[in-house]
């Protein structure tokens, strides 16, 4: 069997003293993984640079079945990101994305492309300059809704009434009025008119640009809240992202 696809090296894993495990992000199979073998020793076919940054690559993996783990036979830059791996705080919100997309479980209708697409066009954004606290914030938001969790933002979880939404409720994933939220004001996190649209923005990319810098941080922070519950242990890309974003 044979794979070619476009691709991201979301993760990598030491295989023996020679090779890497590769998680590998595509548009038309969704995650696969795949075996690197002797890339950790170099090689002429400049595979071990394009597996360790953050390029959009072509791939192709030959396997003996389609269940048998693969082996990496190309892995070629097409959309080269050198600038990314030394702008620190882009890069952490670049790594926090690749985490986010390997703790999720990849649903049934993956090859669609959408979820590469998002993870693709953020990167794209980090490299051009973009503000790494709105493409962590809005690319989070996006993946949750495409991995199946997206904010009920237009109404209130608890009642369903469109009136007064005061709080945000990550464990029922969307907005709470005031009403429902009042029995847990101290516990519930207050968000205004702005945060509440951005949840509810389901474009790509999302339109961020009416959250001030405090809002896009409470945004920021209910998405990686989210991944926390989702996942067995909290996201430890949050915090060397937030050490050098200094947020």
């Amino acid at each position: 069997m044979r794979i070619s696809d476009r691709a991201l090296a979301i993760r990598r894993v030491p295989y023996r003293d020679s090779s890497w495990i590769v998680t590998l992000l595509t548009p038309c199979h969704g995650v696969i993984a795949a075996m690197a073998r002797g890339v950790r020793l170099g090689g002429r076919d400049g595979s071990r640079a394009a597996l360790t940054g953050f390029h959009a690559l072509s791939i192709e993996i030959r396997a003996r079945a389609p269940d048998a783990l693969g082996t990496l036979a190309r892995a070629e830059i097409v959309e080269p990101r050198y600038r990314l791996p030394f702008l620190p705080e882009a890069s952490a919100a670049g790594q926090l994305l690749f985490e986010a997309v390997h703790r999720l479980e990849m649903p049934w209708d993956a090859r669609d492309g959408a979820i590469f697409h998002c993870v693709d066009g953020a990167l794209e954004a980090l490299e051009s300059g973009a503000d790494p606290l709105a493409v962590a914030a809005g690319s989070i938001s996006r993946l949750l809704g495409l991995f199946g969790h997206g904010w009920r933002a237009g109404d209130c979880v608890g009642c369903g009434t469109r009136a007064r939404l005061r709080f945000v409720s990550v464990k029922r994933g969307g907005a709470v009025c005031e009403a429902c939220g009042a029995p847990y004001a101290d516990r519930l996190p207050k968000a205004g008119e702005a945060v509440f649209a951005a949840m509810a923005d389901r474009s790509w990319p999302p339109r961020l640009s009416g959250l001030t810098r405090e809002e896009m941080l409470f945004f920021y922070q209910l998405g990686v809240e989210a991944l926390n519950r989702i996942g067995p242990r909290p996201m430890s890309g949050d915090v060397s992202f937030r050490q050098l974003a200094n947020v």
